[in-house]
């Protein structure tokens, strides 16, 4: 009886195990498209670098939006929901992520 009990104790933390495994599926990149290869990386990447200069309160310009410039430079900037106050303003490389600028208005 004991032998049966650890036996299907053992079957089924097995069959728990392998089905709880997850596939990391990751898309393909493209590394001659830059490190920061489109818009919605660009954002991420600024707002990391706003929150930890400016504070969560930046968070209230959002929503953060990112244009090309010249092909090469992401320009991130926020939204002024009032005609107060300024917004944050960050310009990167797109080739490696290098900040070439960052500001926030006034």
């Amino acid at each position: 009886m004991k032998k049966t009990a650890l036996l299907s104790i053992m079957s089924i933390t097995m069959l728990l195990l392998t089905s709880c495994q997850h596939s990391t599926e990751q898309k393909e990149w493209d590394v001659s498209q830059g490190y920061v290869p489109d818009s919605t990386t660009a954002v991420q990447i600024a707002q990391i670098l706003f929150v930890r200069v400016y504070g969560e309160k930046v968070l209230e310009k959002k929503p953060f939006v990112a244009t090309l410039k010249n092909g090469n430079v992401w320009v991130v900037e926020g939204t002024l929901k009032e005609q107060k106050g300024g917004v944050p303003h960050l310009e990167m490389q797109k080739s490696d992520g290098k900040i070439i600028y960052l500001i926030h208005g006034k």
